[in-house]
């Protein structure tokens, strides 16, 4: 196919070169763009409707002002090499069949490849209303071939930089690639999508489930499930030719909401880390007990901040959770500057793509040194144990107070990796 089109465009382009195009004002036509699909996808004829006589034509199309060159077959039809030239000095050169249309490919000013669009037969995951599933079947459909800097479509050198197929009406599946030839991302639309890394690990995937109208989304580090997140919305449409749009409607003002978030994060064991829904927590050790604190650091959205002080006996040697106090505790010169001592210490695994987050429990005491230093979670490659050691080697914090007193505070700090200067 690719290679008829390409003869066909030469062939065209020849017999283009070698005509005169008759100018020809546009008030005097008719243009119409029917779409991809349609049987004349371009027609041309004159203002009362009849047919152009047989040859090359050119005009400016009054929408939008620009110059086209085209061809009309004996049989009165748009036919061959139809090209529109852009006021930026691109161009776009069609190829139609008696008015359908075949495929289009667009050049920057310098006359390079950008991309293009062609159309043919592929098999693709449709949703099936009766059936209520999806199943693969043949159907016709465009597809976006997306071009590099130099003009060459990276399929023909074995790398591909994105191509979409579009039915009627809306884009059916979807493939970005890195530069090296990997695999980025597959997805169809509204059924799921793989995200990969440049090594072709799986960092990402979402789920549709069209049973239920949850959407879930699988997050990997390094290869394991590291958070699990569903969401349900009472205001989305599953439409019968599977899509999902978003309602309009506005509900009554004491109207109680059906949708939910449900977020679970793992241990690189795959044991329970913490579970949210709807904004409450709990968070569990390794070993799957439950843990009584759920705060962190100020401005990470990821983890809850307000909790009750923990009860303890002994009031002199309570410890408190930092979103309960007056004055919280801190790094000299604020979180910032601890994050930088980190990327200035932290020592990195030599394991190419690694990325998480490590999560540390300590205890702020009331001189800021720090005792009962705890991995919360890691991401394996001795990531937990190198933060403990960077950690120990910081200064000391300015402890937390409450009630004009200094206290011993619980304190949690979010460390991602990789880390990145400030």
């Amino acid at each position: 196919m690719k290679l008829i089109i390409i003869i066909l465009l030469s062939i065209i382009s020849q017999i283009g070169n070698a005509q005169e195009y008759k100018k020809i004002n546009s008030s005097k036509l008719i243009y119409k763009s029917n779409g991809f699909f349609a049987k004349n996808s371009v027609s041309i004829t004159n203002k009362d409707g009849s047919k152009l006589p047989m040859g090359f034509y050119e005009t400016k199309i009054e929408k939008e002002k620009v110059p086209i060159q085209f061809y009309i077959s004996s049989k009165g039809n748009v036919d061959g090499l139809f090209i529109i030239y852009y006021y930026n000095k691109s161009f776009c050169k069609t190829i139609l069949k008696e008015g359908a249309w075949q495929s289009d490919v667009y050049f920057d000013s310098a006359g390079k490849t950008m991309d293009s669009l062609h159309i043919k037969n592929k098999n693709i995951e449709t949703y099936n209303d009766m059936l209520k599933k999806w199943e693969t079947k043949s159907q016709l459909v465009s597809v976006h071939y997306y071009f590099d800097e130099k003009g060459q479509i990276f399929k023909e050198k074995g790398k591909i930089y994105k191509e979409t197929y579009q039915g009627l009406k809306h884009d059916l599946k979807i493939y970005d690639y890195y530069e090296n030839g990997a695999l980025e991302t597959d997805e169809t639309c509204f059924y799921y999508r793989k995200e990969y890394d440049s090594l072709g690990v799986l960092t990402q995937q979402i789920d549709y489930n069209w049973k239920t109208r949850e959407i879930q989304t699988l997050g990997y580090e390094n290869g394991k499930l590291a958070i699990k997140k569903v969401e349900f919305d009472e205001d989305q449409i599953w439409n019968p030719d599977g899509t999902i749009n978003k309602s309009k409607k506005t509900h009554k003002r004491n109207h109680i909401s059906k949708s939910y978030i449900i977020e679970t994060e793992y241990y690189p064991s795959g044991k329970i880390y913490r579970y949210k829904k709807n904004g409450e927590s709990k968070e569990y050790t390794e070993d799957g007990k439950e843990v009584i604190y759920s705060q962190t650091v100020k401005g990470d959205p990821e983890m809850d901040n307000e909790t009750e002080p923990t009860a303890d006996e002994d009031l002199e040697n309570k410890v408190y959770q930092s979103g309960a106090l007056e004055i919280k505790p801190e790094y000299p010169n604020g979180i910032d500057a601890l994050y930088k001592f980190f990327h200035d210490n932290f020592i990195m695994p030599e394991e190419e793509g690694l990325q998480g987050t490590v999560y540390l429990s300590f205890i702020v005491e009331k001189d800021g040194s720090l005792s009962d230093i705890k991995i919360l979670r890691d991401i394996g490659y001795s990531t937990g144990q190198e933060s403990v050691r960077v950690l120990r080697k910081s200064e000391k914090w300015i402890p937390g107070e409450q009630k004009g007193k200094k206290v011993r505070c619980l304190y949690t700090l979010p460390i991602k990796l990789p880390l990145q200067s400030k």
